[in-house]
């Protein structure tokens, strides 16, 4: 026996998204949502990619701690900057992706991190779940970020068929909640996916939504 995943269309409607919500309020999840600045948001959502939580946020704080303004930052030479990235990963990469995303911030929006997904995705090193994250935590907008844990959740759950994109997995969640709900359900399934839905062995017992999930025991004989 194993954990496999039934091979269905979306199973998820409105009316069994209303009750995922219902059982995620009631049940254990951590569903924390707070506030922090635009630019921390989006500089950190850089430094995510390809690397795990740990280290993005060990190179963000190093690097806020001693730049944690757009022009502070571009005042690093490139050398020093790429340091206290370091152990983010691929630190090169994005250090040229946070210092030209500073410098198109100045030059195009007058030093003030944009408030639309379209504008944040113009930025270099920018793509739709650092956008997401920014509108969502910096600007407390409604949205679904979707990144790994997210996107493996909703999945099992059935809001998409297994094959699904990311932006199919974003819409359909968006439409299956009001946008009242989005910020919660973001920050509930972000943490469902880190701390009991995980990628190897789920702790399905533990999940306050198991009886509404496509991700069961089947027999492999």
């Amino acid at each position: 026996m194993r954990l496999l995943w039934r091979l269905i269309k979306t199973s998820v409607d409105k009316n069994k998204a209303a009750q995922i919500e219902k059982k995620l309020r009631q049940g254990n999840v951590n569903a924390s949502y707070t506030a922090e600045s635009p630019l921390r948001v989006l500089i950190g959502g850089i430094l995510s990619q390809r690397t795990r939580d740990v280290n993005s946020e060990k190179a963000l704080s190093q690097l806020f701690s001693q730049a944690h303004t757009i022009y502070g930052i571009l005042a690093l030479d490139q050398k020093e900057l790429e340091n206290l990235i370091k152990c983010s990963g691929f630190y090169r990469q994005k250090a040229a992706f946070i210092r030209g995303t500073c410098k198109a911030i100045v030059e195009l929006h007058k030093g003030k991190v944009p408030s639309t997904r379209s504008e944040l995705m113009s930025l270099p090193g920018v793509g739709p779940k650092t956008a997401d994250l920014v509108l969502s935590y910096g600007f407390m907008k409604p949205a679904i970020a979707v990144d790994v844990h997210i996107y493996r959740v909703a999945r099992r759950i059935g809001y998409t068929p297994i094959v699904a994109s990311h932006e199919q997995v974003k819409s359909a969640i968006e439409a299956c909640h009001p946008q009242k709900s989005l910020q919660f359900m973001d920050a509930a399934l972000l943490s469902l996916g880190k701390n009991i839905c995980k990628n190897s062995k789920p702790k399905c017992e533990e999940c306050p939504i198991k009886d509404e999930c496509d991700y069961v025991e089947i027999s492999e004989d």
